[in-house]
């Protein structure tokens, strides 16, 4: 569960330190190599493209394009040649890849470390989600999910907490916190393992080894809606750190604990998932984080002090720490173990091409002179969500109804 809470940390630790980190690469941005490449890059999706537009994008859809990349190639992997060793391995890359951000004097040097960041999330968010459905089934699996799910959240509160901390001292001081990688290599090294694969050689165990056809209209359901879930839920990370100093005149230290408070209130409805899964569909239950979601965003456009500000990302979080617990317990619902890793390495791709899709989606929206508008609109498409799954819902509830 501590790996898992670390393929999260990548944005959370930087988030509250990202308008420092602006400021101080903002002259960089037509000087160095990748700043200008980023820059004409970023000029296809709008007509100015700002330092922070720049930084959001190094700090958060970089990593996430990698792991959009990589997520299947390392499912596929494990599936053939064990997850253990490939865990362990991906550990090491995330804590200097994480680090070296201390150390980046340049856009490019920023850049690189992102890059192969993500490389190292895809292999460790993949691979421990993976290993969930090796080692439980059914409703222990569910409760298993659950908690994992949660410890992403509780990992999401304590590293936004010591991220807003340490940004306060300094910008760079945050990327120290990705050496909490090597608090999880003696678990990975001294108590995982790869279960035994079915001998293909038998004939009994042949038919056991090859794995059915994936369902491609409900995987691709499951990955449309992690899609959508995590485009905006990404969305905090990406507006909070800039809305709260706008708006309130905040803090690193008050950004990040507001976005810990929403990472707290998830982890808390995490740990019960399994108690929403023996109620509710997965499609009902992704009503319920859209409209979760939607009411926090909307509460958040209209609040007018940061006490209350707290309040709205509290409900939002409740919506949030539903969303890695379903869209896991409903892939793994979906694929058989032979191909495991590759079905969770869709799913993440899914969740990280939503994250490096958010800003891009996300700018258009962007009203430099009303900085809530953004959550206005975003609170008005999630009500829209909701209404829709919960009509989908409906008609799949009528359907079984019918067959029985």
């Amino acid at each position: 569960m501590l790996a898992t809470a670390l393929a999260l940390l990548a944005t959370p630790m930087v988030s509250p330190a990202m308008h420092d980190i602006a400021t101080h690469f903002k002259g960089q941005m037509e000087s160095d190599p990748s700043g200008r490449f980023l820059v004409s890059l970023l000029s296809f999706t709008t007509d100015t493209v700002s330092i922070r537009y720049l930084i959001k994008f190094i700090l958060l859809s970089t990593p996430a394009l990698m792991i959009v990349l990589c997520s299947p190639f390392m499912g596929w992997a494990s599936d053939i040649w064990g997850r253990r060793k490939l865990l362990i391995a991906a550990l090491f890359l995330f804590a200097f890849s994480g680090m070296s951000g201390y150390f980046a004097s340049t856009l490019t040097e920023l850049f690189i470390g992102r890059l192969f960041l993500g490389v190292s999330i895809a292999a460790i968010k993949t691979l421990t989600v993976a290993m969930v459905g090796d080692y439980f089934t059914g409703k222990e699996r569910d409760r298993f999910i659950g908690w994992q799910g949660s410890a992403m959240k509780f990992g999401g509160v304590l590293f936004l907490l010591l991220g807003g901390y340490l940004a306060d001292i300094h910008w760079r001081i945050p990327f120290w916190g990705y050496a909490l990688a090597f608090l999880a290599l003696p678990g990975a090294i001294f108590s995982l393992y790869d279960p035994k694969k079915p001998d293909a050689t038998t004939p009994s165990s042949a038919s056991k080894a090859i794995a059915p056809p994936i369902s491609i209209p409900k995987v691709g359901f499951i990955l449309i809606s992690a899609f959508m879930a995590s485009v905006l839920f990404f969305m905090t990370l990406v507006q909070i750190p800039f809305f709260i100093p706008e708006r309130f005149a905040g803090s690193p230290g008050e950004v990040g604990f507001a976005i810990a408070l929403a990472n707290l209130a998830g982890a808390g409805i995490a740990v019960v998932f399994y108690r929403f899964k023996e109620r509710l569909s997965y499609v009902t239950i992704f009503t319920l984080i859209f409209a979760l979601m939607g009411l926090g965003y909307w509460l958040v456009s209209v609040t007018p002090n940061y006490p209350l500000l707290l309040a709205a990302m509290a409900i939002a979080g409740c919506g949030f720490g539903l969303i890695v617990p379903t869209q896991s317990a409903w892939m793994l619902s979906e694929v058989t173990g032979a191909r495991r890793g590759f079905g969770i390495g869709l799913v993440t791709t899914a969740m990280f091409l939503g994250q490096f899709a958010s800003p891009v989606l996300i700018e258009p929206f962007i009203d430099p002179e009303d900085p809530s508008s953004v959550f206005e609109t975003a609170g008005i498409i999630l009500f829209g969500l909701s209404i829709t799954y919960a009509i989908i819902s409906f008609f799949q509830k009528s359907k079984r109804d019918i067959a029985s």
